[in-house]
């Protein structure tokens, strides 16, 4: 049997609070491999949905924008408000995530994956929180200069 690679894709919204720290927006997963662990919304590249960069390089960023529509009915306007902010390509497992800067409050379900949403600073993850995400959240405060 062939083992396909995977290709995904993520978004890591961020917004800042009333007192200027950086939180990050996760979701507590429903099913395995990740059942109630907190995660940013994202999944596997989808071929006829989700297209082509160039060549035969998967959108990643259309890939992370549909699974984020899907996961918590996050609608992303202008694919050019994404940042590419983390990546890992070893091999059979190839994944982005770009940063999402919240400009406002927005009205955000659990639609399909997710069991609960909420915000959380950056400094206070919570312990069950993807190891993945945890290295996407020092990312993005590295990028920010400090970020909390």
């Amino acid at each position: 049997m062939k083992r396909l690679p995977y290709h995904g894709a993520g978004i890591l919204a961020w917004r800042k609070d009333a007192h200027g720290k950086t939180e990050v927006l996760l979701g507590l997963r429903k099913y395995n491999p990740q059942a109630n662990m907190w995660s940013i919304p994202g999944g596997e590249w989808d071929e006829r949905k989700d297209g082509f960069e160039e060549g035969t390089t998967p959108d990643y960023r259309a890939t992370a924008i549909r699974e984020t529509w899907e996961e918590i009915r996050l609608s992303i306007d202008d694919g050019d408000d994404l940042a590419l902010l983390w990546r890992t390509h070893i091999p059979f497992y190839h994944f982005r995530v770009f940063a999402y800067p919240m400009p406002e409050k927005r009205n955000l379900v659990c639609h399909e994956e997710f069991s609960r949403l909420r915000w959380f600073p950056v400094d206070d993850l919570p312990n069950n929180t993807v190891s993945l995400v945890r290295l996407q959240v020092s990312a993005l405060i590295k990028d920010s200069g400090g970020g909390a």
